[in-house]
Order: C-alpha cells, then structure tokens, then sequence
C-alpha cells in the first residue's frame, strides 16, 4: 500500500476507484473529504507521494513524457482506416495523463457542452462547465478570485521566442484578435497558452488533489501497483474488483466501484466483465452479464501534425526557463455543419529538457472538433493482452478538409516575411514525430544530444542535410531558398492522434442505445457501478483534455454524493 490502510481490511469500503488518474485522483479525494465514506483508489502504475515526487514528473517541460516507465507497455492503435498500428502511449503512474502531459489547460469553447447536451447528455451547458472550471482553476489572471484546486500559469510576452511574437503580430494582421485569456474569453484568435504548472512545479491531479492533507484521510486508502482485471458481479450488481498485485490475483469487495481507468482501459475492464455487445463477448468466450453496444464505440481524439523549426541563436527561448506550450490560436473553418474555433495552432518553444531543447521548436496544427469515431475492442478476454484501439480518423467527410485547413494556416503563417525571419527551417515531421524523437534515455540520449546540438547550430546547407536525414522530414517547408510545396495528401499522411481519446463509455439519454452512463455516472443496468473518466464524454471538446476532465469529475462527485444525502424528513401534516 502507498498509504497505511486506515480501515479495517475486512470491512469492505464504500467506494473503490479504479485509477488513480485526473479524474480517479479527484474522486478519491472528493468522495473521503467529509470522512462519512471509506473510499479504496487503487492504481496500475506507481505511486508519486508529494514527498516523493519524481523529478521528471514535477518539472515544467513535460520531461515525464520520455520515461517509459510511466506508460502501458505495447500499446498500439491504427489511426486511420486500413492503416498500421502505431504505438499509442497512455499513462500508467499516480495522476495519469496529468503526470505526463504536455500542460495546455484549455476549458474548451461553449459549443461543446451545448453539444454533449444535445447528445442526450443532461444538465450541461457552459456556464456549468464554467462554475465547475473556476472551482478547479488557480489561475493569478483572475486575480484574488482564483482559489482552486489546480495552478495555471501562462508564460510573460517578453519571454517569447521570436517567432511566436512574430505569429502573434501576423495572425493579427489577418484580422484574428489577440485575446489574453482564452479560458475566459473563448473564441478564435491568438493567445498565450494558459498551463498546468504554478511556475515552478506541474499541476498533476496526483499533487494537486492527492495532497499530503488528503492521504491523511483515516477513511481513505491507496494500493498501486494494483491491476484491475475484471468487475466482481452478483447478477447485475457489481461487488467488486479481481485485482493482480505482485503476480498475485486476489478479490476486492467494495459497495460500490467507480472505473476511472481511461477511455481505452475503462471499457476494456468493462468488456472483459461481461458488460458490453452481447454477440461479440459470445464470440470472445466473455459471458454477457449486460447486453451494451455502446461499450467501447464512440471513441473520438484530435488529429494533429507538426513543423520543426531550427532556430538562430539570438531567437530562441532562454535556455534557463522549463516550458513547453508557449501560445495557441484558434481559427473556425466556417464549413457547413462545423462549429466555430474547429482549429487549432499551438507553438511550443522547447523540444528537449537537454541543452539543444531551446535550439529548436515546433508549431502544431490540429483538428480540434473532429466528427469521426473509432472504437476499443477487445482482442482476447485476457486481461493480459492489450484491446484493439481504432481511432478511424478521417473517416467522417467533414474532417480532411479540415485537417488541411489547420495545417495551411500554419504553413501561411510560417511563410510570413517577419515570422520567416525569425527561423532559420520549417520541417513538416512525419506523423507521430514528437518529444520522444528529439530525446533518448541513457548514454545514447547523451551521444544524440551533444549531435543534435552541432547539428541545430551548424551552417545551413549541413543543418538541413542533418535535420532531413534525422527526422525523415522531407526539404523545408519555409527557407531562404524560398518555398516547398506540401500536398494536401502529404500533410493528411502526416497526422497522428493525440493523448486525448474520448468518449467510449458515452453518456446520454438511457433511451440511445448507445448510451453507456446516466446523468449521474452509473452504467446502464448495472448497480453500485459508475465511469467517471474522459470516456463518458459523448463528443470531444475542443480543448486538451485534462482540464475539461478534470471538470467532470468534479461534477460527478458532486452529483455522487448528492444521491448519498438523506431525504428530507416531510412533516405529516404537509403530506
């Protein structure tokens, strides 16, 4: 155990949370904060106490990222139809995603809680999200305000590298606004990039809710390296959870149990305990306790690209600041049927926590309100063997265009005189090429990082003869020797899916058949059993998902305990 067990073992706890990332952190210490609950959060990965908080995990360039000791081993997933699995990293480590992302803490835009609302989704709309945001974020823009749970940070103006000034100033010359704070303020336009850290330290849901205040909870206790394997169900009333910890399979009885596993590994647990499609369990040996095809479907996640750029050395982030996301644009498409600020830009002035990190920089663009879905099935019912993720991307005819639009926009805006100025190459990188191709772990990180700093610093014909055979990136995009044209079909071949997988645990109306969960967390048929995890959103925001999953935990355990008060007493009299 992380933590001493407070409750007598034999005594089965009220609730046990499986997973103790953004969302499990919040709702283990939300639902053991009044101390009227034992509440049991177990965790796959390892344990990150605030005292003991790895180095790489604290730091404010998402260093983390790189450790593989932190991620699901082999895991894959196929991004568009008929294509190859790629390796798909997902957290394993206390605080899951919020412990190894890149930091964005975007609320997203009110279109889309107008549009889980109108997916059968009840009671959301943006000013709930909005009163539910403000109870999380610590954010000093709002000034004496701000006392949430979780510090935001944006980085100063005049410690911008060049060329994201010079975005900014050529996204204003296009008519898109300078907004200083997007949260607030949603809607297109350039902004700098509100982050998950306090300056000094990342706000992972681990740090932030899974306080030293809140393992000193008597009612609550912590297992990691504890496996969930399957749901414990009598009939249709869950019981439990069968566990692995230390090679050894053991039950766990609880009252009730909230999966928090993730929107791959909560439907995966979910499948392989009989809680799904009924004929495709049969065809897997799995017995179907609940007949749910929606279990595993709906999975959506924002498709994104990016452009390399070598750096001149008076143009660079300064080597002494940690952070990664620098500023942001949205843009709308303005295509039929699509919502507004479907695009987004995103400029990152770091790409390594070494010393050549600042010699570069990269300028993503995305698809941030795609309409495509993929699904999470299962390849085998042994829980040792990883389910089959397809995203599907570009599936639904609204997306590729899109996805070019976004990328175009960038290519317009590194093609700007003054921002061409500031850069020395553009690379577009093949698809899924991001932090883990800049870095490597070990003496053979060392070797590549003392490479890469001779080869970003050398003369230009040698600098972009090195870069094109390191990354496999075709000639520049943007040079001195003018301009390469990219292909539609070349920027589309160069997408990859983000860490932000959505939605296959969807709630709605329990008239869709494809409802998962209810208005109040719990899964269709099935008592004293909720998800609480970015699986339940029936449409992805626009926005990076911790902070919007965040939110939703929030809500959920709001609406958990809110079911647990007893019913007023009514007078006779009044009956």
């Amino acid at each position: 155990m992380a933590n001493r067990p407070h409750e007598d073992p034999h005594v089965p706890p009220d609730f046990l949370v499986v997973g103790g990332g953004t969302a499990g952190a919040v709702m283990a210490a939300r639902l053991s904060e009044s101390g009227r609950h034992r509440v049991l959060l177990i965790e796959a990965g390892i344990d990150t106490p605030p005292d003991q908080t790895p180095s790489d995990i604290a730091d404010t360039f998402p260093s983390s990222t790189l450790n593989p000791a932190y991620f699901w081993s082999g895991l894959e997933a196929t991004v568009v139809k008929g294509g190859r699995p790629r390796p798909f990293p997902q957290a394993r480590v206390m605080g899951g995603g919020s412990s190894i992302m890149g930091m964005f803490a975007l609320r997203g835009v009110p279109s889309d809680f107008e549009r889980w609302s109108a997916a059968g989704a009840p009671g959301w709309s943006w000013d709930e999200a909005v009163r539910l945001y403000r109870k999380i974020e610590r954010d000093p823009a709002r000034g004496a305000a701000a006392h949430g749970t979780t510090p935001v940070k944006r980085m100063a103006a005049d410690e911008w590298p060049a060329f994201v000034t010079a975005l900014r100033e050529a996204a204003l010359a296009r008519g898109l606004p300078y907004v200083d704070d997007i949260n607030e303020a949603p809607g297109d336009g350039f902004f700098p990039m509100p982050s998950s850290h306090d300056g000094n330290v990342r706000s992972s849901s681990a740090g932030c809710y899974l306080s030293a205040a809140v393992r000193s909870h008597p009612n609550l206790t912590i297992s990691a390296n504890t496996r969930a394997l399957r749901l414990l169900l009598d009939g249709r009333r869950v019981v439990g959870v069968e566990v692995e910890r230390g090679g050894v399979v053991a039950p766990l009885h609880a009252r009730s149990v909230i999966v928090s596993a993730g929107a791959i590994h909560s439907p995966a647990l979910l499948l392989r305990s009989g809680i799904g499609p009924a004929a495709e369990l049969n065809d897997l040996g799995v017995r179907p306790v609940m007949d749910l095809r929606g279990v595993g479907r709906n999975l959506q996640n924002h498709a994104y690209q990016f452009f390399a750029l070598t750096l001149p050395r008076r143009k660079r982030l300064a080597q002494h600041l940690r952070r990664f996301a620098v500023a942001g644009l949205r843009a709308s498409s303005n295509l039929p049927g699509c919502p507004a600020s479907d695009l987004l830009l995103f400029a990152l002035g770091r790409v390594s926590p070494r010393a050549f990190g600042t010699d570069a920089a990269m300028l993503g663009s995305a698809l941030y309100a795609p309409f495509s879905r993929g699904s999470v099935t299962l390849a085998q019912a042994d829980p040792g063997v990883h389910p089959l993720i397809d995203f599907r991307m570009l599936d639904d005819p609204r997306d590729a265009p899109r996805v070019v639009m976004a990328a175009r926009l960038a290519e317009q805006l590194l093609s700007d005189p003054a921002v061409a100025a500031s850069y020395n190459e553009a690379f577009l990188l093949p698809p899924g090429m991001a932090l883990n191709q800049f870095n490597r772990p070990g003496l053979a990180g060392l070797v590549l990082a003392a490479g890469a700093r001779l080869v970003l610093n050398a003369p230009g014909p040698l600098r972009r003869f090195a870069v094109r055979g390191a990354m496999g990136a075709g000639m520049p995009l943007a040079a001195s020797r003018g301009n390469q044209a990219i292909t539609d079909d070349e920027l589309l071949v160069s997408i990859a899916p983000m860490g932000h997988p959505v939605g296959t645990c969807a709630m709605g109306d329990a008239r869709n058949p494809d409802t998962v969960v209810d208005g109040e967390y719990r899964v269709s048929g099935v008592e004293h059993l909720y998800v609480v995890d970015a699986s339940v959103m029936p449409v992805i925001p626009s926005a990076n998902t911790n902070l919007p999953t965040l939110m939703l935990a929030e809500h959920a355990a709001e609406r958990i305990l809110h079911a647990l008060e007893p019913a007023p007493q009514t007078l006779l009299g009044n009956v």
